[in-house]
């Protein structure tokens, strides 16, 4: 029995398109899904193409940065002069010397001028023993004087009786010669005993003059004190140190690499030689150096170190005001071929890379391009190594101060390729870089 027309069966393609009627022959069927996959393939999977990602990158700012190729030498301050000032004899401290507007002695860091009477000795038995002295050469003097005109009468006594012969007993001219003989020897006991009497005299004038201390040297600072008032001193034991800084010596060693003529291809601001200028530093004047000269190289090197001593010599700054800059026994360093450092741009060695054409070097710089960081070959042209860095010379380079220089994954970049700069985090401060021989 017939269905129907309404109830006919219903065919559906693929996509829901239907074919109404009895019965879908196979054309119409295959018809109608060929017709859904080309609507499917025209509207349905057309699809953009990729675009190559950005690759991220590190870079670095060409700036001067600080080289330093001097050597660096580790020195010590030693003062100009120093001398420890005792008394000749023993005796007791009678006043030590007071600075003019302070009421008190001397002390420690006091600035004196040479002739100044630093101590003194209680002068009593000195004055004594040398008025002693003095009495006894007078006396002597005298007994000199006695003796010698002694001798002279008896001479006179010898001649006349010599001159009167064969009137004149041999018994009595005996007896005159005898009076002049001892009369010549009492002259000469005196003279010798005169001229002991001098020396004494002199030792106690000296004693009495040496009862002071007088300072030796202009500038003499006060570096030790061992004395008080009222006590008793006994000789030779030291009173004072006075040392005099208004200009003082830095004392180094350095090898016997640094000393002579240097090589031809060699600066001579690398070596060591007297009248030379070098730099000192310090940690106590930090930023601040000082030209000092070369005044001693010795002879031959230290047996321990095996180092030659180098002495330089330099006005101390603020000596004058009495506050000097460099006082003994401070460390300073000491820069040798300090004219050589300077300031140059550096980048890693991994930012180098070969050029198109052989002996050409390039980098890749950083720029931006409608809204897009990229990278563009540029030439550079390159001078020394300095602790794995390499100087880019600015004559002979596409590159100026402030151009931003990929120096990670360059490995991965090629000229106009889109770039993502990564952001460094803060760095400690390094160091200034010291020079590394070229290859």
């Amino acid at each position: 029995m017939n269905q129907p027309a309404e109830h006919a069966p219903v065919v559906t393609s693929p996509r829901g398109l239907r074919v109404s009627g009895q019965r879908a022959s196979l054309p119409q069927v295959l018809l109608a899904a060929t017709l859904c996959w080309v609507v499917v393939g025209v509207f349905g999977c057309k699809k953009e193409p990729m675009r190559p990602a950005a690759v991220p990158v590190m870079v670095k700012t060409l700036a001067a940065e600080k080289i330093t190729t001097s050597r660096r030498f580790s020195a010590s301050i030693e003062p100009l002069q120093t001398t420890s000032l005792a008394f000749k004899l023993s005796g007791t401290v009678r006043s030590l010397f007071r600075p003019e507007g302070a009421d008190r002695d001397v002390q420690v860091g006091d600035t004196l001028v040479k002739g100044t009477v630093i101590a003194e000795l209680d002068e009593g038995d000195l004055r004594r023993a040398r008025m002693g002295a003095e009495a006894r050469v007078a006396q002597l003097e005298a007994r000199v004087a006695t003796a010698r005109e002694t001798l002279a009468i008896a001479t006179r006594n010898l001649e006349r009786f010599d001159s009167s012969s064969g009137s004149v007993s041999k018994v009595a001219r005996d007896e005159v010669e005898a009076k002049r003989v001892a009369a010549a020897g009492e002259l000469e006991a005196a003279e010798h005993a005169l001229a002991d009497a001098r020396i004494q005299l002199d030792q106690a004038i000296d004693d009495f003059a040496n009862r002071q201390l007088v300072v030796p040297f202009d500038h003499a600072m006060v570096a030790e004190k061992r004395i008080e008032p009222g006590e008793r001193k006994a000789a030779h034991e030291v009173a004072f140190r006075l040392i005099d800084i208004s200009s003082v010596h830095v004392n180094f060693g350095v090898p016997d690499t640094m000393i002579g003529a240097a090589a031809p291809d060699r600066s001579t601001a690398e070596r060591v030689g007297l009248g030379q200028e070098l730099v000192v530093t310090a940690d106590a004047f930090e930023g601040r150096a000082l030209k000092a000269t070369v005044t001693k190289l010795a002879p031959e090197a230290d047996p321990v170190t095996r180092t030659f001593l180098t002495q330089l010599t330099l006005n101390n700054p603020g000596a004058e005001s009495g506050q000097p800059l460099l006082r003994p026994g401070m460390i300073v360093s000491v820069l040798v071929g300090a004219t050589l450092d300077r300031e140059a741009m550096l980048l890693p060695m991994t930012a180098i890379h070969q050029g198109r054409m052989a002996g050409d070097l390039m980098v890749y710089e950083v720029v931006t391009e409608t809204g897009q960081d990229v990278v563009r070959a540029r030439r550079v042209a390159l001078g020394g190594v300095f602790n794995s860095q390499v100087e880019v010379v600015t004559e002979g380079s596409e590159v100026r101060p402030g151009s931003n220089i990929a120096v990670s994954t360059s490995e991965r970049l090629s000229d106009g390729a889109r770039v993502r700069v990564m952001r460094e985090t803060a760095q400690p401060t390094q160091p200034p870089l010291s020079r590394r021989e070229a290859p």
